[in-house]
């Protein structure tokens, strides 16, 4: 049986009637199970997995009523539609107690074959949409699981080795042991490997986080952010020579946590990539329609245009004789498509970078007309 055939179960006490169902149903992609009671039809119902029941109202013993009661009881059928099958009056009692005892539909005999037709393919189709959804829910809970196996070893397994590698290297430096010209470059490029290493893991660990995180939205101001991301950067900056400038910049409703790490990876990547010139780096903000328009510009060596898509990539990295993992700008836009916006580089000439990207502007922070 391929995996796109799906079981139908037929329930009728009068054989005549359950073949001519079957003929009308009868597909390449269907397997039709036939029961004579509704006794025989809960048999089924533990043993097979059903698109569908049709099951007969009329029928002695158990009738049909009974039947999708005890279906809707057990934890396994309780989802499977049932349409009813009835040859008796129209009337609203019966419809509501049949609504009312789990059906999701009627048929009325004599059957129209163009109506029951139209109804089970229905119903056929929604069950495989249901399937598909769940095998991609499945898919997407063992990509959690495999993230969550490589946030452990980022986290510990790998931090824990590396901090041995440099705390051991600095007792080394600082030893005062003699070491000749070869062994003291041999030292200093173990030093420089693990802390290249170490900002590689921990760029990595946060992009992760911030794949698995909620961005809970929050009231957020944008100066503030701005001015403890650069008292984070405080050594940097001074050691460049650099200065931060901004333009009045707004209140918005938005993920602190988010908006911190992406302005902080872009002000640290002006200051990294600065040119002969101390780096100085100009941020400011746009209302554009319902969105803030917030723009991080640098004097700093700039991008080719031809690489400005490619940066956001993981790993990517334009020029290698410069510290760099090649994560920052790809958790950059990570963070600005989880905030619900988009990033790029405006392609205006001159020197340096103009990074921009917007957040979407909240409804209860619009100013009143």
């Amino acid at each position: 049986m391929g995996s796109s055939t799906v079981n139908i179960l037929l329930v009728d006490d009068k054989p005549e009637n359950l073949f001519a169902l079957e003929e009308l149903l009868r597909q390449p992609d269907r397997q039709l199970f036939s029961a004579p009671s509704g006794n025989d039809a809960l048999r089924l119902l533990l043993k097979h997995e059903f698109a569908l029941v049709l099951l007969d109202v009329d029928m002695p013993e158990m009738d049909g009523y009974e039947t999708a009661q005890l279906m809707r009881s057990a934890e396994r059928t309780r989802l499977v539609p049932i349409i009813f099958v009835t040859a008796g009056d129209r009337s609203e009692e019966r419809t509501f107690k049949g609504y009312e005892a789990g059906a999701v539909d009627f048929l009325y005999k004599p059957i129209n074959s163009h109506t029951l037709k139209s109804k089970v393919n229905v119903f056929i189709e929604l069950h495989r949409k249901t399937r598909e959804l769940e095998r991609t829910a499945q898919a997407l809970r063992d990509k959690i699981a495999d993230l969550e196996n490589v946030n452990q070893t980022l986290s510990h397994d790998l931090r824990a080795p590396l901090r041995s590698i440099r705390a051991f290297s600095r007792v080394l430096a600082e030893s005062g042991s003699t070491l000749d010209a070869e062994g003291a470059d041999a030292l200093d490029r173990i030093s420089k490997a693990a802390n290249r290493m170490t900002s590689m893991v921990e760029d990595l660990y946060n992009l992760l986080r911030l794949s698995a995180d909620d961005a809970t939205v929050d009231t957020v101001d944008l100066g503030n952010v701005l001015r403890d991301v650069t008292e984070n950067l405080r050594s940097d900056l001074d050691a460049a020579k650099g200065t931060v400038a901004h333009d009045k910049l707004p209140i918005v409703r938005t993920n602190r946590r988010l908006l911190v790490q992406l302005m902080q990876n872009l002000l640290a990547n002006a200051i990294k990539f600065h040119g002969d010139a101390p780096p100085a780096i100009h941020v400011s903000a746009t209302q554009k329609g319902d969105r803030w328009q917030i723009s991080v510009k640098d004097n700093g060596v700039g991008i080719p245009l031809e690489e400005r898509e490619r940066v956001f990539g993981l790993f990517s990295r334009l020029d290698s004789t410069r510290s760099g993992t090649g994560v920052g700008l790809a958790l950059c836009k990570r963070a600005v498509e989880k905030l619900g916006g988009t990033i790029w580089i405006a392609p205006d000439p001159g020197p340096g970078t103009i990074f921009c990207f917007t957040i979407p502007v909240r409804p209860d922070l619009l100013p009143a007309e």
